[in-house]
């Protein structure tokens, strides 16, 4: 799972920092809420994450994070409302890591997508740093290690369904 850790970030954190998008939802039962899996919960308590953290922000056995009432929005309930920062940074779900890039399925293929709505992704779609990052994507997917972890865990590819419209696609996956 180390490898997942070095995802290399294509949003800057300064310009996650002032958005005020991730990590938030419309609904408490959000399909954009990240999922975490028994393995990436068990990495983080080896780097030193409270195991009682870890498990009781957790949604049961449907591997969704579970998300905090305020003023009438949902927020990840790992998310510091006062810092704009996440709480488990260093052991964040590989679906934070990769954000604003999705995994999803479409017929019945596991593809990467990215959501268009990411401020930055508006401002960055087809330049040529979104190109070499999609470049640099697709390999690290046909890493062994990345194609093993998301075989253990399948429930990690999304299912954005009603958000189609939203996510371009990029690339299918093999694994």
């Amino acid at each position: 799972m180390d490898i997942l850790l070095n995802l290399e970030q294509f949003v800057p954190s300064e310009v996650c920092l002032q958005c005020d998008g991730c990590c938030r939802f419309k609904e408490q039962e959000s399909v954009w809420r990240p999922k975490m899996s028994e393995e990436e919960i068990q990495s983080g308590i080896k780097s030193g994450l409270a195991e009682l953290i870890l498990r009781k922000n957790m949604d049961g056995e449907s591997g969704y994070i579970k998300t905090v009432c305020s003023q009438g929005k949902h927020r990840c309930s790992h998310f510091e409302f006062k810092t704009n920062t996440c709480g488990i940074y260093s052991a964040r779900p590989f679906e934070c890591q990769l954000y604003p890039f999705v995994l999803t399925r479409r017929d019945q293929q596991a593809v990467v997508c990215v959501h268009r709505p990411c401020p930055f992704i508006q401002q960055e779609f087809q330049t040529e740093k979104f190109v070499r990052y999609v470049v640099y994507l697709k390999n690290f997917f046909l890493s062994s290690a990345v194609t093993d972890f998301l075989a253990r865990n399948p429930s990690l590819i999304g299912e954005y369904k009603e958000y189609q419209d939203e996510l371009e696609y990029l690339f299918s996956l093999i694994f």
